[in-house]
């Protein structure tokens, strides 16, 4: 059969942050992109692969993350601050599954302080409901993943309570519908990670599946995005309108397969166009650096040292004169303090940000002048 187009008590998450729009748009086509398996296999650096690296993120309404950024994620600060600076991991459009890579040094609240948010949630804009799940909470070894209790009534609790979003979006890491699926059985051998291959018990079809389709019953379609490692892409559709993908990106994949998937959503007729992009396309893989070196634009650099305690630099450039404000928003969008407010002519600039009366936790950094605004996260690490 071809992949690629085959027809407590009651505690749970349901994150919907009200934060800074870090994202404005000013037409009616949202674009989204998905990177499985982002991870180098660099274990002394542990460091993003490269040409991940140079996506321009920027140019995405929403960034789906497959798990597995690097080599051991959650191995210190240092990781999770070069993981932030390619990926902005406390943006609300961030989405991260979780991946065993990602928590094998069992520094979750690391990874808690960097996204300001627990390892599963969901996430609702623009019509389409955003689940992400975390495979590894409950996963013994390569041998089962489950999800199970608080993780297991979030996604009831949504799966029955979604009404007006026009798509329902899963992601998740561990490729838990290719287990036991006769379909996949011939392509399990040596395709896809260990931490998947392995997997010989898994509560997806009992109890996650069933919810699913209540949802495509309601005429809300289903996306499901696997990101554990693939040497192949997948676009499996068993039955309307529940259609599962992974992609290859795997060092094992030459660069001329290697692929992300990115998802076109028009707001006017609310439908998703879904496309494989090559890893080299160079609409995707633009250097953002190229963009900051153009001569009479605004630059708002990140702050340094990023994270920091307990004071940090903000600075940046103005190729105009004008007055600007530059102000300092916890994540839920309440405006902690103002730095600049005055009148500045052209020039560089910078200022010292003090955090000392401020909990650890995500912040952001907010540069307005005239009708240039940009946003930046900084973190608080104590």
């Amino acid at each position: 059969m071809p992949f690629l187009k085959t027809k407590t008590i009651l505690t749970f998450l349901i994150l919907t942050v009200s934060v800074i729009d870090l994202f404005p748009q000013s037409d009616s086509l949202l674009k989204f992109i998905f990177i499985p398996h982002p991870r180098s296999e660099d274990r002394e650096n542990l460091s993003v692969n490269p040409d991940i690296a140079k996506i321009d993120f920027s140019m995405y309404d929403v960034l789906l993350l497959g798990g597995d950024l690097t080599f051991d994620t959650d191995n210190s600060s240092a990781t999770l601050a070069h993981c932030d600076s390619v990926f902005d991991l406390g943006n609300p459009n961030t989405l991260w599954s979780l991946g065993n890579h990602d928590v094998q040094s069992g520094h979750r609240q690391l990874i808690k302080d960097f996204t300001g948010r627990d390892s599963y949630y969901s996430y609702t804009r623009d019509g389409i409901t955003f689940l992400v799940l975390d495979t590894e909470l409950d996963a013994n070894g390569s041998s089962s993943t489950f999800i199970t209790g608080d993780q297991l009534q979030m996604v009831q609790n949504v799966c029955d309570s979604i009404m007006d979003s026009r798509y329902l979006i899963l992601l998740h890491h561990r490729l838990m519908w290719m287990i036991n699926n006769d379909d996949f059985k011939d392509r399990l051998t040596d395709s896809i990670a260990l931490s998947s291959r392995l997997l010989d018990t898994t509560n997806f079809y009992s109890d996650i599946y069933p919810l699913l389709q209540n949802v495509k019953n309601k005429g809300i379609q289903v996306l499901v995005f696997g990101g554990d490692r693939s040497d192949f892409n997948v676009e499996y559709n068993p039955e309307d309108s529940i259609t599962f993908y992974a992609a290859a990106l795997s060092v094992d994949v030459p660069d001329s397969l290697k692929n992300v998937i990115v998802l076109n959503y028009n707001l006017s007729n609310k439908l998703i166009n879904i496309e494989f992009v090559p890893l080299f396309e160079d609409t995707i893989t633009t250097d953002v650096r190229r963009i900051f070196s153009s001569p009479g634009r605004f630059v708002l650099n990140q702050n340094y040292p990023n994270p920091f305690n307990p004071t940090t630099t903000i600075s940046w450039y103005s190729p105009l004169s004008g007055r600007q404000t530059l102000k300092i928003y916890d994540i839920l969008g309440n405006e902690i303090t103002t730095l600049v407010n005055e009148f500045k002519p052209e020039g560089n600039y910078k200022v010292k940000f003090d955090g000392s009366n401020l909990p650890s936790g995500v912040y952001y950094y907010r540069l307005q002048a005239g009708k240039f605004t940009e946003t930046k996260k900084l973190v608080l690490l104590r």
